[in-house]
């Protein structure tokens, strides 16, 4: 019979588990995690080429597409996921074969839940409309994780000091959605170049996990499997643990670009410069042997750091549009799919304080929120300017910027039952139902897109 106070009604059985999982939770925390990446037999200066070359593919060289997929577990996978539907029907080019705007698509950047959706479609390509709801949309992927979580076969590895729940999680994202691809399936004409974004959990700045990147710890990026690299990207601390890369920095000959050179020896601690540190510090085996990778929302909930900064970490911080596509673009369109709830705070308007648990979760996404906000301002005003440089009076370029998010629901019912829907890993179908046809409807009913495209079909039809 269960007792009412305390802990001490729940059924013993639910209590066993619940001391199970504290005791795993303890240990996977304190783990030396397994690092797979493997050691760049040798670096040469042409391989800084692969992303642009990416970015090339076999697209409209004067569009210049980039979209950025938000954090916020299965919420965002399926909001952006709606999106991608509806750029799947829209018609850019009436050419024969004709070719819609999810052809177009240049970049796709990415953070936590945003990246399932990024990385499934870039394997993929227009597969992910046959296979990516049934087999993660509508699936209890949380529940799944749970119950490995508690099997009995796992328990041995999860005490281990080699496995923690990101490994779990990750060979799980492998045997659902990723069938052992490594990041070299990303590269192929018709695919974006995708940058899966994590944290620096010993730094707390972004990470992308890219070429150039890698290639600053002389480590492989094509050999790195997909799943840990989403895994990565959606480890949320305590919940889950870290991601590991061990740096092999110094073993390849990599050189750092002349840029960060002269940065370093500048006398003015400017932004560069503080740049500059930040890449060069990688460098240093020694010092920073072990890198520890967690949610990339932590360091940008909305993916658009990345366009903002350059595309990483790497490129010079003051040239977004640095390469011989940006230069011939003369439609630049950026679409932000912002998977944020907007919650009233109802306690702000009672006597009592609010639970711990409330101010926890208030602080966290208002401090989110604003950043989210700043990064939303900065990227409009750094690309329109880049616009406007690169426009002269015979060619002009136009930048639209297109947000989907909740906030651009019109009916107030609706809007408000997006909001309550949560960030786990398991929804109902009604709800991946709302929120596909949420990113569908905003963006199609967006007058920033409508303008875009008026852009676009003015200056093909001039040609």
């Amino acid at each position: 019979m269960t007792q009412q106070n305390g802990l001490r009604w729940l059924p013993s059985r639910t209590l066993r588990g619940l001391s199970l999982a504290c005791v795993l939770l303890c240990a996977t925390a304190c783990a030396q995690h397994t690092a797979v990446d493997k050691p760049l037999a040798k670096w040469t200066p042409d391989r800084s080429d692969l992303e642009f070359a990416q970015i090339e593919g076999d697209r409209d060289p004067e569009l210049l597409v980039m979209v950025a997929f938000s954090g916020g577990g299965s919420r965002a996978s399926s909001l952006a996921y709606g999106v991608l539907q509806e750029l799947n029907e829209i018609v850019i080019s009436q050419g024969s074969p004709s070719r819609t705007l999810i052809q177009e698509i240049d970049m796709v950047s990415s953070v936590s839940g945003g990246s399932f959706t990024a990385a499934y479609f870039a394997l993929h390509g227009e597969k992910i409309f046959s296979d990516f709801e049934p087999d993660f949309l509508r699936k209890n992927v949380e529940g799944a994780l749970f119950r490995k979580l508690f099997n009995p076969i796992n328990w041995a590895k999860l005490l281990s000091q080699s496995y923690g729940r990101s490994d779990l999680a990750a060979d799980y994202y492998d045997k659902i959605l990723f069938d052992g691809a490594t990041l070299s399936s990303f590269h192929k004409p018709s695919a974006p170049l995708v940058i899966l974004n994590t944290t620096d959990l010993a730094t707390g700045s972004r990470f992308p996990l890219m070429p150039q990147v890698f290639d600053l710890i002389c480590a492989d990026y094509g050999s790195y499997p997909v799943s840990r690299a989403v895994a990565a990207s959606s480890a949320v601390p305590v919940v889950l643990s870290p991601i590991t890369l061990e740096s092999f920095a110094g073993d390849c000959g990599y050189k750092p670009a002349d840029w960060i050179t002269a940065a370093l020896n500048d006398n003015t601690l400017t932004p560069r410069k503080r740049q500059a540190q930040q890449v060069q510090a990688y460098l240093d085996r020694k010092e920073r042997p072990w890198l520890h990778l967690v949610d990339g929302g932590i360091s940008d909930n909305l993916g658009l750091r990345a366009y903002y900064d350059g595309l990483n970490i790497v490129t010079a911080p003051d040239s977004p549009l640095n390469s011989e596509h940006h230069k011939k673009a003369r439609n630049v369109l950026i679409i932000s799919v912002d998977a944020r709830a907007h919650h009233d705070a109802k306690w702000q308007l009672e006597q009592y304080a609010p639970s711990l648990f409330e101010v926890i979760s208030s602080v966290s996404s208002d401090q989110i929120s604003r950043y989210s906000e700043d990064t939303v301002t900065i990227v409009r005003e750094v690309f329109s300017q880049q616009a406007q440089k690169a426009s002269t009076p015979d060619r002009k370029v136009t930048f639209s910027f297109v947000e989907v998010g909740f906030n651009q629901v019109e009916d107030d019912a609706e809007r408000e039952y997006l909001n309550n829907i949560g960030t786990s890993f398991s929804l109902s179908d009604k709800e991946v139902d709302h929120l596909i046809a949420a990113g569908r409807k905003v963006l199609r009913n967006s007058p920033e897109l409508k303008a875009f495209l008026q852009d676009v079909q003015n200056r093909q039809k001039s040609q």
